[in-house]
């Protein structure tokens, strides 16, 4: 768990998400109430979808849901070997893209201080995959040479292949921090679906604890669409008839997705004095698990309220001044609806309840990279003073006893005009890992009625 003396500002951000390269993008996106869903394509399963599409169940190895949020069209640089798996460009791009927008690009004076925490899922990609399929190919060749009862020899790729690729989980942090020159602490964490606010909640750390001055976090998904399809598919975890709400009573299922975000952090203190472009402020960040109780793939509301807790009493602030929270809700039944219920135990006794949202309505669930696309929408919504709706819910999902519903889901846009803004962020992942963003527009927002807890160090 996190609190800072001094608030952390967000100073730039960068992107890549299905149908949108860049913040500007994802916001005209959210505005026109766009779904960035498509059906997968050979260019995701590495071969015609149609073979592995059986919508009755009935074949093995087999999926009966097509859909993703896919990232299209990227077009790496010329700065890493083309050769690198996608993780390593697309962490890249995010990362050279919010450090030009912060205006530190190519400081070397300020990037020797700089460090970079990447949430990584620790899945194969499409890269790894072709380093390891020589091998299935020349344990699969005399077997399908014996069914057939003739020599057979399989196609090779004639792809350039690069052995970094084996390393997909800490590989990208060390290579775009070379290719950045940044001289301080780097490193990738998997938090499963918290990654994104784990990388930002160590970040801020680092810069509390003064052992950085600039601090790059973010997260990347870019692990082979076809094993995520497969393995969502085995989990039950995708809609039978093909349709993800999040927040809606009768959605069934979520829809995966890939991409990454980047933001630049540092000391609001020095970014005031230093004439940065202050984006947002990071107020707070409760971390916590389920612990021991229930399967790790089942949602735990109290630990869920665990985090809530540590990120408003560490940061000293009042949490009935929460104007809007941004779900994980990726559209699973029971994962919505034990996070409504534990954000109705933790804001219930106040006035009125924060409206609410869900940005995997729009991009489908990225994964270690979904807590990125909430974070960019929220900071998007405080600077535009406009709140984007919640796209395709029907039936409004609502908490037991209904502190959350209707009333506070936002499905059609709406102005965002508070005087000073704060917002609530939550990212939930496999295993009961927990996290809770606060994030303001301006700082400060409260003064803390009791000193906050020291920040600490998980390196």
């Amino acid at each position: 768990m996190s609190a800072y003396h001094d608030p952390i500002a967000v100073i730039g951000m960068g992107c890549l998400f299905p149908d949108a390269a860049t913040p500007d993008d994802f916001w005209r996106n959210l505005t026109a109430g766009r779904s960035s869903t498509s059906p997968a394509t050979a260019d995701q399963f590495g071969a015609d979808p149609a073979l592995y599409y059986d919508p009755q169940r009935r074949q093995p190895d087999t999926t009966y849901f097509m859909r993703g949020g896919y990232v299209r069209g990227f077009t790496p640089s010329d700065a890493l070997p083309a050769a690198l798996d996608n993780s390593y460009h697309w962490s890249h791009y995010v990362a050279h893209a919010a450090l030009t927008q912060s205006g530190y690009l190519n400081r070397p004076d300020i990037l020797a201080r700089c460090g970079l925490i990447l949430g990584n899922l620790s899945f194969p990609t499409r890269g790894s995959h072709r380093l390891t399929a020589p091998l299935y190919d020349a344990a699969l060749q005399p077997l399908i040479a014996d069914l057939l009862g003739a020599p057979i020899t399989l196609p090779r790729s004639s792809t350039t292949l690069d052995s970094r690729n084996a390393n997909i989980s800490g590989g990208p942090a060390a290579v775009v921090a070379a290719a950045l020159g940044l001289g301080a602490t780097h490193f990738a964490l998997d938090a499963a679906c918290a990654s994104s606010l784990y990388a930002v909640s160590l970040a801020c750390d680092m810069l509390a604890a003064g052992k950085a001055d600039l601090m790059l976090a973010g997260a990347v998904n870019a692990a082979d669409p076809l094993f995520v399809n497969f393995g969502f598919m085995h989990f039950g975890a995708y809609p039978e008839q093909g349709d993800s709400r999040p927040l809606d009573a009768e959605s069934g299922g979520l829809i995966a997705g890939e991409g990454a975000g980047m933001l630049v952090l540092k000391r609001h203190a020095d970014a005031l004095r230093d004439g940065d472009a202050v984006l947002a402020v990071i107020k707070s960040i409760g971390l916590s698990n389920d612990g021991r109780g229930k399967h790790p793939l089942t949602p735990n509301p109290r630990g869920q309220i665990l985090a809530f807790q540590r990120a408003y009493a560490d940061g000293g602030i009042d949490p009935a001044l929460v104007q809007y929270v941004e779900c994980h809700a990726s559209g699973t039944p029971l994962g919505d609806k034990t996070e409504l219920n534990a954000l109705e135990e933790f804001f219930g006794g106040r006035a009125v309840a924060p409206l609410i949202g869900s940005v995997k309505s729009n991009v489908g669930h990225l994964l270690t990279a979904a807590g990125m696309a909430s974070m960019l929408k929220v900071i998007l919504a405080m600077a535009h003073n406009t709140l984007p709706a919640t796209i395709n819910v029907q039936q409004p999902l609502h908490s037991h006893n209904h502190t959350f519903g209707a009333p506070q889901i936002v499905t059609q846009q709406r102005p965002w005009n508070a005087a000073e803004k704060l917002a609530g962020i939550n990212a939930f992942g496999f295993g009961g890992v927990n996290a809770h963003a606060v994030i303001a527009d301006t700082a400060p927002l409260t003064t803390p009625t009791t000193k906050p807890t020291p920040a600490r160090l998980a390196i």
